[in-house]
């Protein structure tokens, strides 16, 4: 990930879940095609022998009424079309949580949507208005209002795409995949898969002796409350490089930050520079809320937070449940053969230059498996699913940290079974998953 994607990664991802950038962009391009098409009708055909009757024998009077009854429906269909949207949050936030209101905003289709029919209306008042215009500007109109009729026809079809993708959107299966594909795209970016790893040289030493020698301390401070939302590694590598220093980040993307709160620590020989204190904290940028730019563990949570309510004795939907544990038990069987990135980083010279607070395999575990694991202890389908799942990441399992958190999991609900009056058939079913894990385990 490079420099500049990193420091305006969270200004991208807000416009990414907006409802304004690309029908903005839409728009505008809306605009340069109506100057556009008026420019070539009125500096071009007007002058020319080019007899199209077809197109440019249509009475002024009768393109005029045209263009108001297109710009009439299309701004009715838009608002029916942002009722719609509202109504489709409304029902997400309520049976998914609202976190997940900003995977619906999201959504290209929706923002492509709106962009359209806003553009053609757009288009039709601003062709309306020029054909207006007395002489000398008079001219005939003809590619304008061909442009006017596809982007129209253009239109209804986006309308019928858009009524079956909002009912589409809203299905929990659904929900849960784009939620499922976010978060496989984001550890396919912040975890490399083993045939990628790099060799190394080993800087242990350089890891026990860097810091000792280091006098000079300067405490950074955070300028604000909110979420670390991304962290940009390679600009402090250079930035300790160029200083010969070394920069200990106390926290990680996701991670919640008082103001005033001791950030990261700067270790140097000598004098450090007035400019080094905001120089470090801007490479830290906070938010108002989490991202899943180098925060895996949001859309885990996403997840997670669909499971819960499914489970919940409101909404008692152990199907959806289910689900999201099949989901999520791909995630982690898929990170059991991945690399995890090092919270040291070295410069060229091999000097360790920062040391990072990093996510393990356990945390992301924990973060998939224990709310689910305490909420489904009296549902025995998804407890079993919990248990098949497991077994299916100890098959997986390629080191003693994947094996002590399947055990530590497995020996959790061993125990809340055992002390839930459960009926004798259950009881020996889930039993039956556990002797499976420990025997296959070996």
């Amino acid at each position: 990930m490079s420099l500049n994607v990193v420091k305006y990664a969270p200004i991208i991802e807000k416009a990414r879940t907006s409802f304004w950038f690309v029908p903005s962009v839409m728009v505008f391009s809306s605009i340069i095609l109506a100057v556009a098409s008026v420019y070539f009708d009125a500096s071009y055909m007007n002058n020319s022998e080019l007899d199209i009757p077809l197109i440019y024998g249509i009475d002024v009077d009768a393109i005029r009424s045209l263009l108001g009854t297109i710009a009439g429906a299309m701004i009715t269909v838009t608002s029916i079309a942002f009722s719609i949207t509202i109504v489709a949050l409304t029902l997400a936030s309520s049976q998914f949580g609202p976190r997940l209101l900003r995977n619906f905003m999201m959504d290209p289709g929706t923002q492509v949507v709106l962009g359209a029919f806003i553009s053609n209306f757009l288009y039709c008042i601003l062709v309306f208005c020029a054909i207006s215009f007395e002489a000398p500007y008079t001219f005939k109109p003809g590619l304008t209002v061909v442009i006017a009729v596809i982007m129209t026809c253009i239109s209804v079809g986006v309308l019928i795409y858009f009524i079956h993708h909002v009912a589409k959107s809203i299905q929990a299966d659904v929900v849960i995949d784009d939620v499922y594909q976010e978060l496989q795209n984001a550890i396919q970016n912040l975890f490399p898969t083993h045939s990628k790893q790099q060799t190394s040289t080993d800087n242990s030493a350089f890891t026990a002796t860097d810091i000792s020698q280091r006098n000079t301390q300067l405490k950074v401070v955070a300028k604000c409350s909110g979420y670390v939302q991304t962290i940009d590694q390679k600009a402090l590598v250079i930035l300790a490089t160029k200083n010969n220093i070394l920069i200990e980040c106390c926290f990680r993307p996701g991670d919640f930050i008082v103001k005033d709160a001791v950030i990261a620590v700067v270790y140097s020989n000598t004098a450090v520079p007035d400019t080094l204190n905001n120089d470090t904290a801007d490479m830290l940028i906070l938010g108002a809320c989490r991202t899943p730019v180098q925060d895996p563990e949001f859309a885990i949570h996403q997840l997670v937070e669909i499971a819960l309510r499914a489970l919940s004795p409101g909404i008692s939907d152990p199907y959806t449940a289910i689900t999201c544990i099949d989901k999520l038990n791909a995630v982690l069987c898929g990170l059991t053969k991945r690399n995890f990135p090092s919270p040291e980083h070295f410069d060229q010279a091999g000097m360790l230059r920062l040391s990072c607070k990093v996510l393990t395999f356990r945390d992301i575990a924990n973060a998939a498996f224990e709310q689910i694991r305490q909420q489904a202890n009296r549902d025995v389908a998804v407890t079993i699913r919990l248990l098949d799942s497991l077994h299916n990441l100890i098959m997986e399992a390629q080191n003693d940290e994947h094996k002590h958190f399947v055990f530590n999991q497995t020996k959790m609900i061993e125990e809340q079974q055992n002390k839930l009056s459960l009926a004798e058939d259950d009881l020996k079913t889930i039993n039956k998953r556990v002797a499976s894990i420990y025997s296959d385990s070996q």
